[in-house]
């Protein structure tokens, strides 16, 4: 007998099936590598609020053992990911199975899953617990340990858990009562008889997201490149700088010159954390509106 026919003698009826396809695949990737520009700077942000400014928070490869021990990090970080997933399942009854695949050859991707069905609220535990606890432990290390290139590994570990993070977005606004299946590839929903399904689109999420990360580019350099310095220099003021100074934090410098002219420089990384920031605000909020 399969999970559904079971629920059924249970009073459950499916609600709603996620699974990712080709083009899903292709739009969770692209969203994946917006959220890593967005956490790299956030978790570098916090690094030198607690260790303070003046302190140094560059960084290169050699110290992380070249690009070997790049990989190095980015394959623990998702093993780790996985395990927390399988751990948290199995404190609610359930017995992972852990893989890797390559979605529709376009999104890689490792996973934990389980038979059992969970309860809401035991599902959103399972899907943001990886994404919670090695934020605040990575931080802790990174901070106490005066290790700055662990926000590479943090930003990855916030970055694979985007998904994560819509589909908690989607499961939170159902009942208390529905139950919730992994399926590896994707998730369905169980409800009661006079349960609705939820409105969502990954598409409507995916070019939402689009949409403000454009707007934000182009409303930021136009901003910072071009009306904030004339403004400044009508007002007389001789610096400013926005983030924090000498600092990969630093989002923008201004600076007058003794001819009456200016410098001053934008920090690239900065502007995408900035847009995708507001580009998944945008998107996850206009995700709700509409159902496809």
């Amino acid at each position: 007998m399969s999970v559904e026919q079971k629920l059924q003698q249970r009073g459950y009826q499916l609600l709603d099936e996620l699974t990712v396809n080709r083009s899903l695949a292709a739009k969770f990737f692209f969203l994946a590598t917006g959220g890593f520009f967005l956490f790299l700077p956030t978790f570098l942000a916090i690094y030198a609020f607690f260790i303070g400014t003046s302190q140094d928070i560059d960084f290169a490869f050699s110290q992380v053992q070249g690009w070997l021990g790049t990989l190095l990090l980015i394959v623990l970080t998702i093993v780790l990911h996985e395990l927390i997933h399988g751990a948290v399942m199995s404190i609610y009854g359930g017995k992972p199975r852990y893989g890797v695949g390559l979605s529709h050859f376009v999104l890689p991707y490792a996973y934990a899953t389980s038979s059992k069905v969970f309860t809401r609220n035991q599902f959103l535990q399972i899907t943001l617990a990886p994404f919670v606890l090695i934020s605040v432990l990575g931080v802790l290390l990174m901070v106490l340990l005066r290790i700055p290139w662990l926000a590479i590994a943090l930003a990855i570990n916030a970055a694979g858990a985007t998904v994560d993070m819509w589909v908690s977005t989607i499961v939170w606004r159902y009942p208390r009562h529905i139950l919730a299946e992994d399926t590896a590839i994707g998730l369905r929903i169980y409800g009661k008889s006079g349960d609705r399904r939820v409105a969502h689109s990954a598409n409507n999420l995916f070019w939402s997201f689009l949409t403000g990360f454009a707007i934000s580019m182009v409303v930021i350099w136009i901003g910072l490149g071009f009306v904030l310095p004339v403004i400044l220099s009508i007002l007389g003021i001789k610096t400013l700088t926005l983030g924090i100074p000498d600092t990969p934090l630093s989002l923008y410098q201004y600076q007058r010159t003794d001819d009456g002219g200016f410098r001053s420089s934008i920090q690239f990384i900065n502007v995408l954390a900035l847009s995708s920031a507001v580009g998944l605000i945008y998107g996850i909020n206009n995700s709700k509106s509409k159902t496809k």
